[in-house]
């Protein structure tokens, strides 16, 4: 065994990777969950019943562990104020856990690349806020890193399934057809971690872990998806304006029955920023992610495959 690895969001589509993958490496594994999740147990790890909103829980999670990795966070939040009572205040518990350890564990952050531009929306703020707790707690006192990761997708995702959906039609609406992003497979984000956990030395660095392809748009994850399923996939922008007026009545009804909207206002700024490239890792931790990853044409016929398997599509 090569140590004990505490994890957070063990439950969610890139927690559950970690999980396998590091069970596999040979980690022990323990995984803080709201409630009981047979399938994390098959696969190898201990469960410790709790939340974030529990520093007891969190406590007894970093007990002796070697390394902590932090995946949880909301995505959705009905305000502001939820996403800062998730992301900040329960990274913010995470790091209080692990500096209490008589040798406290490193800590790596799963964050997001929407904390680079944190003035477009209460999600990008608050998880900005997380890297900054995070800094200030840890700073002098722990070894940690942080990772960015760009839009993660892959067999299981349901964040990126209508895409899929879309694709499948020929068709796929599109916010901006000039703005770039960067994608990762889901598998090699679990890669990454695994890597990361054995490399000496974290000293703070934020990683902004991609395919390695230096950006796609829209119309180019439209062509590839068209080569491979031997048609044409045409985009089609959809204008801010035709999306504000939505996105505003879900984000208000969803702020008075306090529940988290499938669309606001800060998520469609997101969607329409001009480019969420990831920025090229340097340093020591370069080997880290510095291995060929899984492009999109081959990440795109694997998981629409796994759709179509389940009958997703």
């Amino acid at each position: 065994m090569r140590g004990s690895v505490a994890l957070t969001g063990g439950s969610g589509f890139i927690g559950r990777r970690i999980v396998r993958r590091l069970v596999r490496d040979g980690w022990r594994v323990r995984a803080l969950v709201r409630r009981p999740d047979s399938s994390l147990s098959d696969a190898g790890a201990e469960v410790v019943r709790g939340s974030l909103e529990d520093s007891a829980s969190v406590q007894a999670l970093t007990e002796a562990a070697d390394a902590v990795v932090h995946c949880a966070g909301a995505i959705r939040a009905p305000n502001q104020e939820a996403f800062v009572q998730v992301n900040r205040d329960g990274t913010l518990r995470v790091a209080q856990a692990v500096i209490a350890q008589p040798r406290p564990p490193r800590l790596l952050l799963m964050s997001s690349l929407a904390a680079r531009a944190p003035q477009l929306s209460a999600y990008a703020a608050s998880k900005r806020m997380a890297e900054d707790a995070v800094r200030k707690v840890l700073g002098g006192r722990a070894e940690f890193c942080i990772v960015r990761p760009p839009a993660v997708y892959g067999p299981g995702d349901r964040a990126t399934l209508p895409i899929f959906r879309q694709i499948q039609r020929g068709l796929l609406l599109v916010p901006a057809a000039d703005a770039r992003f960067s994608l990762l497979y889901v598998e090699d984000l679990a890669e990454i971690v695994a890597r990361l956990l054995d490399a000496p030395g974290w000293h703070g660095e934020v990683i902004e872990p991609d395919d390695g392809r230096g950006g796609y748009c829209w119309t180019d994850l439209a062509r590839i998806a068209g080569e491979h399923l031997q048609m044409r996939v045409r985009t089609v922008p959809v204008p801010w304006l035709a999306l504000w007026l939505p996105a505003a009545v879900v984000q208000l009804v969803g702020a008075v029955l306090h529940r988290a909207p499938i669309i606001s206002l800060g998520k469609l700024r997101e969607l329409y920023h001009a480019n969420w490239v990831c920025q090229a890792t340097s340093g020591p931790l370069l080997s880290a992610v510095a291995p060929q990853r899984v492009a999109f044409d081959s990440g795109f016929a694997t998981t629409l495959a796994w759709y179509r398997d389940r009958q997703w599509l």
